[in-house]
C-alpha cells in the first residue's frame, strides 16, 4: 500500500487554509495518474517548529517542523513566497532548512512551493471558483496572468468584496483552495514547477513507481 500525507510548512496562516485544499486535489491527482491503485491518501497536514523555537532561523524552524511531523506525513511541501525572486527565495529560505533535515533523515522527500510573488495570485487563477464559492453565474473579471500583479493580495481583496465578501476576506481562503480548478492553476509557470517536483516526490515515496510505503 502507498500512503501519502503531505506535511505543509507555510509562511503565514492565511497560506495554509489555500494551499491545504490545493495540495489534497492535486496528491490525489497525481496519484491516480501515476498508480493503477494500491494507494491511500490523508490530508495535507499544517506543520510548524515547536513554540520553543518560534525565535530561531526558518532553517531550523523547517528542519524542526519536519522532524516533529516525520511519523505522521510521508512527504513535506516548504512554502515560501517568492517576493519577485522566486530562485533567491528559493535558495535562502527553504534550502537551507531542506537540507538540514536531509542530513538527518536521507529518505527525505521534500518539495518547494514558491509562487513568483504571493500565494494570493494563485487565488485569482480561476474564476469560476469565485462563482461557486458565491452560488452565482457571475464571475469576477481577474488578471490574464495573476503572477505578474504586484499586489495580488489587493487584486484578490476586491476580487471577493465585488462578489459579496464581507468582513476577513481571509476567511474565503480555505474554500477558494477546495474550488481552485487545477487546470487553471497549471496556467502559471510557478505552479507548474510545482507540480512537476511534487510529482517526482511522490515516485519517490512510492519506491520508482513499484515500492510498498505504509505510515512511519
Amino acid at each position: 500500500m502507498i500512503y501519502l500525507r503531505v506535511g505543509l510548512f507555510a509562511e503565514g496562516p492565511t497560506d495554509y487554509h489555500f494551499l491545504q485544499g490545493i495540495l489534497d486535489l492535486l496528491v490525489e491527482e497525481i496519484a491516480v495518474d501515476l498508480f493503477a491503485g494500491g494507494f491511500q491518501i490523508a490530508p495535507a497536514l499544517g506543520i510548524d517548529a515547536p513554540r520553543s523555537l518560534r525565535d530561531r532561523s526558518r532553517e531550523e524552524r523547517v528542519a524542526a517542523a519536519i522532524e516533529a511531523s516525520w511519523d505522521e506525513c510521508t512527504l513535506f511541501v516548504i512554502h515560501a513566497d517568492g517576493a519577485a525572486d522566486p530562485e533567491r527565495v528559493r535558495r535562502e529560505q527553504i534550502a537551507p532548512g531542506m537540507a538540514r533535515a536531509l542530513a538527518v533523515h536521507p529518505e527525505l522527500a521534500s518539495v518547494a512551493c514558491v509562487p513568483v510573488r504571493e500565494t494570493e495570485a494563485w487565488m485569482l487563477a480561476d474564476a469560476q471558483a469565485f462563482s461557486c464559492l458565491f452560488e452565482t453565474k457571475r464571475a469576477p473579471a481577474l488578471p490574464a496572468n495573476p503572477e505578474a500583479e504586484s499586489d495580488p493580495k489587493k487584486v484578490l481583496r476586491e476580487a471577493l468584496v465585488g462578489m459579496g465578501a464581507r468582513g476577513v476576506v481571509t476567511k474565503y481562503y480555505a474554500d477558494l483552495g477546495k474550488e481552485t480548478k487545477l487546470a487553471e492553476l497549471r496556467r502559471l509557470a510557478a505552479f507548474q514547477r510545482f507540480e512537476a517536483d511534487l510529482r517526482a516526490a511522490i515516485v519517490r515515496v512510492a519506491g520508482l513507481g513499484g515500492a510498498t510505503v505504509a505510515p512511519r
